[in-house]
């Protein structure tokens, strides 16, 4: 069973008066490409979104995207807490009064200085705790957006694999009836040889006949493709053993893809006969649209 490279799922999540929207969509890509767009509060979850996400999708380029209303009271880690700046105005105060009296002298003091009391200047617990309320919300409706896009990827993998099965056998049925027509094409091409060495000798009499029989006879070995089509039988196999076949398998046949292409390509230069070069063109024709085809392929 093959997947698609594309597809597309969405979700939403209701805690109290705060929404979550998820969203993740993919398309064709030679790798994958995975991009994860988060509040920046949330963004110590990429990571572990990245790697729940790459350990289930293999190829593709990926958009997740998770937003969070009503939130903006949230939206910073750290607060000031003003009970400990009050009690540390306080003692400063004091502080001073005692150096007064003393005849101590005190540097003037920075809001910097303040800042740097333990306690003034706290993580926000409540943001904290919304992060933690919301991680294992997040990832649970994550994990089910990616079932949902596993399954959209699967459905349309069906409708692929329905027509790349099709293009192959076409391909095949072909390649038989180029097989068949091969003894025809030798006849033809051995008539068109004679001619030309009855051409030759009439115009050239001193010309070694023999010698001429042998240049044409290596010409006509150049010409045989019976090697292209024992390759090309055996790209066609594999491709449809991989069909049949789990995973990722759309680098494979992209790759199998270009060897069928090249096959007929030279299929189609050495043809030398009309009934294979239109076998040849239809091939041509088919393969084009199977390559096409699987670069939607996982």
């Amino acid at each position: 069973m093959i997947n698609s490279m594309t597809g597309y799922a969405s979700g939403s999540a209701q805690v109290g008066s705060v929404s979550l929207d998820l969203e993740i969509k993919s398309v064709n890509s030679k790798s994958l490409d995975l991009k994860i767009y988060l509040p920046e509060y949330l963004s110590s979850l990429e990571n572990e979104l990245r790697q729940v996400a790459s350990g289930k999708v293999f190829r593709g380029s990926v958009v997740l995207k998770i937003k969070v209303s009503q939130h903006s009271e949230l939206s910073s880690e750290y607060v000031l807490n003003d009970q400990v700046l009050n009690t540390v105005f306080e003692k400063i105060q004091n502080i001073e009064k005692i150096c007064e009296k003393k005849n101590i002298p005190l540097e003037p003091l920075k809001a910097s200085d303040f800042l740097a009391v333990k306690g003034v200047w706290e993580e926000d617990k409540n943001a904290s705790t919304f992060i933690d309320d919301m991680k294992s919300i997040i990832f649970d409706k994550a994990n089910e957006l990616i079932e949902s896009l596993l399954e959209a990827r699967k459905k349309e993998g069906q409708g692929l694999l329905t027509i790349l099965a099709d293009k192959l056998a076409s391909i095949l049925a072909l390649h038989k009836a180029a097989e068949e027509i091969l003894p025809e094409r030798s006849k033809h091409l051995e008539k068109n040889f004679k001619s030309l060495i009855d051409k030759i000798m009439s115009e050239h009499s001193q010309l070694d006949e023999n010698k001429i029989e042998h240049e044409i006879a290596i010409i006509a070995i150049k010409q045989d493709i019976t090697e292209e089509l024992d390759r090309l039988k055996v790209h066609i196999l594999s491709m449809q053993d991989l069909l049949n076949s789990t995973g990722a398998i759309g680098k494979k046949l992209d790759f199998l893809s270009q060897e069928l292409n090249r096959e007929v390509n030279t299929i189609c230069s050495k043809s030398q006969y009309s009934a294979l070069t239109k076998i040849g063109i239809e091939m041509k024709t088919l393969v084009d649209q199977f390559r096409e085809q699987v670069q939607n392929v996982e």
